[in-house]
């Protein structure tokens, strides 16, 4: 019985062993615990001190039905003095002001205002004609000659890109040409003309002709046939056929090397057959879309049967010339001649034509030949001359 008051006892001494006295307690001061710096968050260890800001006034409804009157009106002249004025005398809805000034920018951009000069030089690039844009330009650069670098830049890069697409252009024909056949790309037009008259005289006759040329790369070739018979009161009075075979290979831009065969059968001049072979080289003296001019030469070989029996074969020269000139774009003026100077006999073709255009490929043509011999058999005219009137099909 004597262990549970002992207990009892011992538990209510247990507060003094643990007391301190006042005394120590004011000796010894007791630190509150500190937090972990690592967990503390700076907004709230150091709140930021807030300011509570005045919201901006509505703008005035006299200012935005103002504002809205020049914006429906669409003319941004009125649009940007409303806004201005507007901005003055409402310092406080600036925000405002600009923020529907720009929504109504985004639909109705600036409008630039005319440049003649650049619109003028712009007109003549998009024509594509290297002359015009040459001469655009100059006038430019002397109307404004603050913008002649800007001008001056924008020509150079439209000469650059005419390059590149003509270099492209070229690029294609020559490939086109190399892999085309013998029997493709020939161009050519034919003739046909007749001629009938009575009474006094009865005469009837037709003259016929093609031509044929194929240009490649490097070799030209060209083939003419021409036919001219007539009847006069019975009797033959015009029977001339011509064949002339010539190909030109191009040395360079002007410069072509060239041989010509062709056979004749004329029997009022006196021969029934005559042979030229020829070659040599030719020149473009002019070359461009309104006027060609070519000289050629060389030496020739000539054999002439005439129609008497005889026979005349010896070596010659020979020089010719062919001219064109585009008068206008339906008229036409060409001019074929070639001499051969042998030492027995001397000849001279001259084929001078006008070519009208009438409608798509087809045309009307007049032309005038002259043939002469200087040395023909005996009873034969020197010179003898033919006028012709055909219709001419181009393809």
């Amino acid at each position: 019985m004597t262990t549970l008051p002992r207990l009892a006892a011992l538990c209510l001494s247990l507060p003094a062993l643990f007391a301190v006295s006042p005394a120590q307690a004011s000796q010894e001061p007791v630190d509150p615990p500190q937090p972990n710096p690592a967990l503390v968050d700076p907004v709230l260890a150091n709140p930021v001190p807030t300011v509570t800001m005045e919201p901006d006034p509505d703008l005035p409804e006299a200012v935005r039905a103002m504002i809205d009157a020049a914006f429906a009106s669409g003319e941004n002249d009125d649009v940007e003095a409303v806004a201005k004025i507007a901005r003055r005398t409402n310092p406080a809805n600036i925000g405002e002001i600009d923020a529907l000034l720009a929504y109504y920018r985004s639909g109705n951009p600036a409008e630039t205002p005319p440049d003649p000069v650049r619109n003028m030089l712009a007109a003549a690039i998009a024509s594509g004609k290297d002359a015009d844009v040459e001469a655009v330009a100059q006038v430019a650069k002397a109307a404004s000659p603050d913008d002649a670098a800007e001008i001056e830049e924008r020509l150079l890069a439209y000469r650059a890109e005419r390059k590149r697409l003509k270099d492209e252009a070229a690029a294609a024909e020559r490939a086109r040409l190399a892999a085309a056949k013998f029997w493709q790309n020939w161009k050519g037009e034919g003739q046909i003309g007749a001629s009938q008259s009575s009474g006094n005289t009865e005469s009837a006759g037709v003259s016929a002709g093609l031509a044929l040329a194929r240009k490649g790369i490097d070799w030209t070739q060209r083939m003419r046939a021409q036919a001219d018979y007539q009847r006069t009161n019975g009797e033959t009075s015009v029977e001339r056929y011509l064949v002339e075979l010539e190909p030109q290979y191009r040395i360079n831009d002007r410069a072509f090397a060239f041989g010509l065969g062709r056979w004749e059968h004329d029997r009022i001049l006196g021969y029934d057959t005559r042979w030229n072979l020829s070659g040599g080289l030719g020149y473009k003296v002019i070359d461009n879309k309104k006027m060609t001019l070519s000289l050629k030469g060389g030496p020739a070989f000539r054999q002439t049967d005439f129609v008497n029996g005889n026979e005349d074969t010896e070596l010659t020269a020979l020089a010719g010339l062919d001219f064109g000139w585009q008068l206008s774009p339906t008229l036409r003026l060409t001019q074929v001649a070639s001499t051969i100077i042998g030492e027995a006999n001397g000849s001279t073709s001259s084929l001078t034509a006008l070519n009208a255009k009438l409608t798509g490929a087809l045309s009307a043509r007049i032309a005038y030949s002259a043939q002469i011999d200087t040395s023909p058999p005996p009873g034969i005219e020197k010179l003898d001359t033919q006028t012709r009137f055909t219709l001419v099909y181009g393809f």
